[in-house]
């Protein structure tokens, strides 16, 4: 995937058509399958993400920042699966810090 991604980087100016069928069908369901789940789990409660958009924009952008672009443009860059992991259970952990609904009273504690 890496040097599908590079070779229609070089060509984008040639054809750009190109990047808008990589972008519709590599990256589009991705952040569409990441927004939905943020927005259902926004409507069910479980969640507090009133953008769930520019929240998925976030997470997936944070764990791009480590696994996508430095093997874009370092031809060496080679994680262990490990750090990928580890890179992805960060983003995780701070979309829930993030995204944490505000507390609701517990229904079987009366105040009575």
């Amino acid at each position: 995937m890496t040097a599908l991604f590079r070779i229609v980087t070089a060509e984008l100016p040639r054809f750009p058509e190109l990047g808008r069928m990589q972008f519709q069908l590599g990256k589009l369901p991705y952040f569409t399958s990441v927004q939905h789940y943020l927005e259902a789990e926004h409507e069910a409660g479980n969640a507090d993400v009133p953008d769930a958009a520019s929240a998925a924009n976030q997470f997936l952008g944070m764990i791009a920042n480590y696994v996508l672009w430095p093997r874009m443009l370092l031809t060496d860059w080679n994680p262990a699966a490990s750090d990928v992991h580890d890179a992805v259970e960060q983003a995780v952990q701070t979309m829930l810090a993030r995204c944490a609904p505000a507390r609701r009273p517990d229904p079987k504690r009366t105040n009575s």
